[in-house]
């Protein structure tokens, strides 16, 4: 598997290219959002991109902010989001990003889920659309669905990619019982990780970003779902506090369990 970190995007690009590249990570995830790593602010800054890329010898992923959701009922909206992350497709094939990253939204207002999900599903259709012109992955992020919420919407778009949030994927269910159920039901799908740690929980209080370790997620576990699904790309640490040794001491531990469970 190739390790990645998540570059803060309250920092400086380049401060975050380094240090990924001296932490050991294979990989940076840019997510396109302000203040300082918009895609307006990053797309003149391409040829620099492009040239740290081949200095350090890491690759990028690309991910799309919180709030940009393409499947919002609106369709004027739903229209205007997907044009912003076809742009960041366009971005992320000129510094030959490997993925591009949209959150899963299944909650609006007083709309049924059920009719979330078809709208997601028409806004993934455009863009998996776009991106087999270059044959980018463009992948979903699990937020608060569940397996079978997945399920119908990979009945209705079957080219998109999968993409796995283990701290989301704990919440709203007993003993991370989601974890392996998403893993093992997806597998011939998953193209993406995201690893952090947190306590369970039903809403986004629960969403705490914690090392690994810090949290009742079942590490081990998770490691062994992972690799008996024959999974072998991309796992970001989506490890968030100010000491960054927290996210040091996960890499580190997700490594040595590669290599012992």
């Amino acid at each position: 598997m190739y390790l990645g970190t998540f570059a803060d995007p309250r920092g400086a690009v380049e401060q975050e290219l380094f240090y990924a590249r001296e932490k050991g990570f294979d990989f940076i995830e840019l997510s396109l959002e302000g203040p300082k790593t918009t895609l307006e602010q990053l797309t003149p800054r391409i040829g620099e991109l492009n040239r740290l890329r081949e200095e350090l010898g890491i690759f990028y992923t690309c991910h799309t902010p919180w709030g940009w959701n393409v499947g919002n009922p609106y369709r004027t909206i739903r229209d205007a989001t997907v044009q912003q992350v076809s742009d960041v497709i366009a971005f992320a094939e000129q510094i030959e990003a490997r993925l591009v990253t949209v959150h899963m939204h299944t909650r609006f207002g007083l709309f049924d889920k059920k009719e979330m999900i078809k709208f997601m599903a028409a806004g993934m259709s455009a863009l998996c659309d776009r991106a087999e012109k270059s044959g980018m992955a463009v992948m979903v992020e699990n937020v608060d669905q569940s397996p079978e919420d997945m399920r119908r919407f990979f009945e209705l778009e079957p080219r998109a990619k999968f993409h796995l949030d283990v701290g989301h994927a704990n919440m709203l269910c007993a003993n991370g019982a989601n974890i392996y159920r998403f893993i093992d039901e997806f597998k011939d799908r998953l193209y993406h990780v995201h690893v952090h740690d947190n306590r369970g929980g039903h809403d986004q209080t629960g969403d705490l970003h914690l090392a690994l370790g810090m949290g009742n997620i079942d590490w081990p576990k998770v490691v062994k779902a992972l690799k008996d699904a024959g999974y072998n790309k991309t796992v970001t640490f989506e490890v968030f506090g100010k000491n960054r040794q927290y996210l040091e001491y996960s890499k580190e531990l997700f490594k040595d369990l590669l290599e012992t469970v």
